[in-house]
C-alpha cells in the first residue's frame, strides 16, 4: 500500500516499519531520469492546451466545479452563521475522533474548549467583513488556531492532523476571522482554507490585490527557488516553492530576475520590496502544456521529502501534482479526490474489476504527463510503460510488502518512480488493485 498523505494519516499499531531500497522494486536506473520516459513518447512536444484553453479549465474547475478561488474578485462580504458553522465544524470533527498529543496522551475536553475559546465564535457577527492581503513566508495553514500537532496514533507525528496545507510567498488570502488574541487569521486561499499565524500575512485592499494580482509574472520552476533582497543573491530572504508565482518589478539582465515581494509592515499592513531570484529558477508566465514539460517537471521533484500537507515546506501527493502541473498555468485543486474530478474522465473503476482489466484501461488510455491516476486518498502522475507494466511518479510515504504474520511497511518518504504492481501481494492489493479513476487533465468534450 502507498501513503500518499491526502486524506487520512496511516494506522501505526502492530506493524513493522523498514526503509525502502533506493531503486524500488520494478524500477531501473535508467527510469529515474526524464528522458528515459521523453524518449518513448511519439510526440513529447504536442501542445495539449493553448493558453486559451487552459484559462477555460480553471474557469471550469473553479466555477462549476468550485474546487478553486479567485481572490481577486472574492465577496467582500461573507455570512456570520457560514462562518461560525465552518469554523465550528472543524472543531468537532477533532471532538468526535480520539486524538493524540505530541506527547502521546489522549487529548481531552479541556484542550477543546481552550481552542473553542481562542476561536472567538461568538464575536461573529450576522455579517462578516472581509479583508485581503498576501502570504509573506512561507506559511502553514491550520485546521485549528493552533501550533501543537495532533496525531491520530500515539507517536505518529510525521502526520500532524491539524496540518492542513502550506502557503508561500505571494499566496493571495481572503481574511474573514482572527483569534481571539488576533495571533491567528481565518484565511481562504486559491485552493484551501484554514488559519494562518497573523504575522505571515500582509492586509491590503482588495483592489491592492486585484493589481497585484493583473501584472505579469514568473513561475518558479525548480524543486524550490530562493528569492533574495539583493541582485548579487547575498540577503537570502525565503524560498518558494514550484509553480509559485510572483509579479514582475522590472526587466533586469543577466542571471537574475527581480520581482514584486509582499513583505509585512509592523502596522501589519503591506509594503513592497524588490525581490530577486536566479533566472534559471524561473520562466516568464508559464511553461506551454506538453508531455514533455510535466514529465519534466515531475522529475525536477524526484526525491525531495514526503510532507504531510506540505509540512516543513515540503509536499504530500496532492500539492506535487497541484505544484506540476501550476507551472503551465493550470490551477489544479488541493485535495486527491478534487483532482480526480478534473478534465476528461477517462476510466472509473468499479471495486470487483479485475486487476487485468484495470491494466488493459491505463495501457489503452492514460496518456503520459498528461493522466493522473487517483487511488483512496492518493494521486499519481502517469509516466509511460514498460515491457506492459505502467509507471508513475508521485509523492508517497510508503509502501506495503507482504510478511510472515502481517504486512511490512516499506518507507519511502520522498517523490519517486514505482511501478502500479508496487505492493503486490500486501493484505491491501498493488496501486493498481486499489486503481478508483484515471482522469486526463485536458477539456471536456462539448456534446
Amino acid at each position: 500500500m502507498s501513503f500518499g498523505g491526502c486524506t487520512s494519516s496511516p494506522v501505526v499499531k502492530e506493524r513493522s516499519y523498514l526503509v525502502a531500497p533506493t531503486v524500488l522494486p520494478g524500477v531501473e536506473a535508467g527510469m529515474q531520469t526524464p528522458g528515459f520516459w521523453i524518449g518513448r513518447l511519439a510526440e513529447p512536444d504536442r501542445v495539449i492546451l493553448s493558453g486559451d484553453e487552459i484559462d477555460e479549465l480553471n474557469e471550469e474547475i473553479r466555477a462549476r466545479l468550485q474546487l478553486t478561488k479567485d481572490i481577486a474578485d472574492f465577496p467582500q462580504e461573507f455570512t456570520g452563521p457560514d462562518m461560525r458553522a465552518i469554523l465550528r465544524s472543524e472543531l468537532d470533527s477533532f471532538r468526535s475522533r480520539t486524538i493524540y498529543a505530541g506527547d502521546g496522551r489522549k487529548v481531552d475536553e479541556s484542550f477543546y474548549a481552550s481552542i473553542e475559546n481562542k476561536m472567538s465564535l461568538e464575536s461573529i457577527g450576522f455579517g462578516v467583513k472581509v479583508g485581503f492581503g498576501f502570504v509573506v513566508c512561507n506559511a502553514d495553514q491550520r485546521l485549528l488556531p493552533t501550533a501543537e500537532g495532533l496525531y491520530a496514533e500515539a507517536g505518529d507525528v510525521d502526520f500532524d492532523e491539524v496540518q492542513n496545507s502550506t502557503l508561500d510567498i505571494g499566496t493571495p488570502v481572503a481574511i474573514l476571522h482572527a483569534s481571539a488574541d488576533r495571533r491567528w487569521f481565518y484565511a481562504m486561499g486559491p485552493s484551501s482554507d484554514g488559519w494562518v499565524e497573523a504575522q505571515k500575512l500582509a492586509l491590503c485592499s482588495q483592489e491592492r490585490l486585484r493589481d497585484m494580482m493583473s501584472r505579469p509574472f514568473v513561475t518558479v520552476v525548480r524543486a524550490k527557488g530562493d528569492v533574495y533582497l539583493d541582485a548579487k543573491l547575498t540577503r537570502h530572504y525565503g524560498f518558494v516553492r514550484m509553480g509559485s508565482k510572483l509579479p514582475l518589478a522590472e526587466d533586469c539582465d543577466g542571471h537574475v530576475v527581480a520581482v514584486l515581494l509582499p513583505t509585512r509592515q509592523e502596522n501589519g499592513t503591506l509594503q513592497l520590496r524588490t525581490g530577486y531570484l536566479k533566472r534559471r529558477e524561473t520562466v516568464e508566465r508559464n511553461l506551454s502544456y506538453t508531455p514533455r514539460h510535466i514529465i519534466e517537471q515531475a522529475f525536477e521533484m524526484l526525491d525531495t521529502p514526503y510532507g504531510w500537507g506540505g509540512a516543513n515546506g515540503q509536499q504530500d501527493c496532492s500539492q506535487f501534482v497541484q505544484e506540476v502541473f501550476a507551472t503551465v498555468g493550470i490551477q489544479m485543486p488541493r485535495n486527491s479526490s478534487d483532482q480526480a474530478r478534473v478534465g476528461r474522465m477517462q476510466k472509473c473503476f468499479e471495486p470487483d474489476d479485475s486487476d487485468e482489466d484495470k491494466l488493459e484501461a491505463v495501457l489503452m488510455h492514460a496518456i503520459p504527463g498528461v493522466t493522473v491516476l487517483h487511488t483512496k486518498g492518493h494521486v499519481m502522475l502517469y509516466i509511460g510503460h514498460v515491457s506492459g507494466r505502467p509507471y508513475v511518479i508521485h509523492c508517497v510515504w510508503a509502501y506495503r510488502q507482504p510478511g510472515s504474520d502481517a504486512d511490512i511497511i516499506r518507507v519511502i518518504n520522498r517523490v519517486a518512480v514505482t511501478g502500479l504492481h508496487l505492493g503486490e501481494g500486501s493484505r491491501v492489493g498493488s496501486l493498481l488493485r486499489r486503481l478508483e479513476s484515471a482522469p486526463a487533465i485536458a477539456p471536456v468534450p462539448q456534446h
